[in-house]
């Protein structure tokens, strides 16, 4: 086997979301030639999706686990499951990539934000994840270092951000880290590169959101702060979640509980006047990113990762979380479309993002 892509979970017909930005990498890979395969570990039994062949563990240690994998890449590296398979003497591997997203190097305690209150987490099981955390961390350096030592793992990072953030959690020379790793974003789905915002006259409302509701990080919260401060304007939020049967939803504010191709939530955004994507914590923000790579104007948190992927964007707007001091009236005049499209696509394009990871790969294939 050439390439081996390691996930936890991946896209499939019952749920289209999950780890959606290894799916588009994949996705790219093949088209340039990379036979990719995915071991995905919550995968009960083998599939297909999308023409990308998904195996369960089960399936890849009967039939698949025969000779030396040339590469593997690993996606959000876990203990539990990447670590342990990537540890066993039966499976045979020549180069190893790390993609860290986030939380599999992070003290959750320390950096997420504390959750809904009608969000149930019992203080064992809280307690159970941040022994965890503190655990997995030496683990996880003494794996790295010992494959850095041996010349055999490469790391890629989404942001400086969450480079930077590795090393505060897991204390490796920096010197060791820096010439070893990449920085490479994530890249955007491809209609966010080909196509170009263009405001419909069939307008749905003024805000749009496209945010899971449940979790406290994507600012829900906010959103409906910012629905009752403004009753003259009007705000849509599409996704999933109970939050609106635990707090009350503004008149001005409807919930659609929709799945969205790629290329439909292009459409979508075309009946809005401007996207309201606030967060309390990203590695990146993908979906953030696609909508300013669109052109569309849009509102996002004045955080140093929002900065650090959008600060040259002259389609975004920064609000302050804590403040909330925003006009949204102002927002509205002063924030326009893109029009210089080449300026727009440079940051995310295929040539800053995939094609250094498929460089990468072939380096190491």
């Amino acid at each position: 086997m050439q390439v081996l892509v390691l996930v936890q979970d991946y896209p499939r017909n019952s749920n289209k979301y999950a780890m959606n930005y290894v799916h588009t990498r994949n996705m790219e890979y093949k088209k340039n030639g990379i036979d990719v395969k995915v071991l995905s570990f919550n995968a009960k039994e083998s599939y297909i999706y999308d023409a990308i062949e998904v195996i369960s563990y089960n399936d890849f240690m009967s039939k698949y686990n025969k000779g030396e994998i040339t590469l593997i890449i690993s996606h959000a590296p876990n203990l539990r499951n990447h670590i342990r398979f990537l540890t066993n003497k039966n499976i045979k591997y020549k180069n190893l990539i790390f993609f860290f997203h986030g939380h599999e190097v992070l003290i959750k305690s320390k950096y997420y934000p504390k959750p809904y209150s009608y969000v149930k987490s019992s203080v064992v099981k809280h307690f159970i994840n941040d022994v965890y955390d503190h655990f997995k961390l030496p683990i996880l350096k003494k794996f790295i270092e010992k494959k850095l030592k041996e010349q055999k793992l490469k790391l890629v990072f989404v942001s400086e951000w969450m480079r930077n953030t590795f090393l505060e959690n897991i204390n490796i020379n920096p010197k060791i880290i820096n010439a070893n790793s990449l920085i490479i974003h994530n890249s955007m789905n491809s209609v966010f590169m080909e196509k170009v915002y263009k405001q419909s006259d069939d307008l749905y409302a003024d805000f749009v959101t496209i945010r899971p509701l449940d979790n406290s990080k994507y600012c829900i919260d906010l959103v409906v702060k910012l629905a009752n401060k403004f009753p003259e304007l009007t705000f849509h939020i599409y996704g999933k979640g109970d939050y609106f049967n635990y707090c009350k939803k503004p008149d001005n504010l409807k919930v659609f509980y929709n799945y969205f191709t790629p290329t439909e939530l292009a459409g979508l955004l075309n009946h809005y006047k401007c996207s309201l994507m606030p967060t309390r914590l990203d590695a990146q923000g993908v979906m953030m990113c696609e909508i300013a790579t669109y052109g569309m104007p849009i509102i996002t948190s004045d955080l140093p990762i929002c900065k650090e992927m959008l600060s040259s964007f002259k389609n975004v707007f920064f609000m302050n979380n804590e403040e909330l001091n925003i006009d949204l009236n102002d927002v509205i005049s002063s924030i326009r479309p893109i029009n210089d499209v080449e300026g727009l696509k440079k940051k995310f394009s295929y040539k800053n993002t995939i094609q250094k990871e498929i460089s990468l790969i072939r380096e190491n294939i």
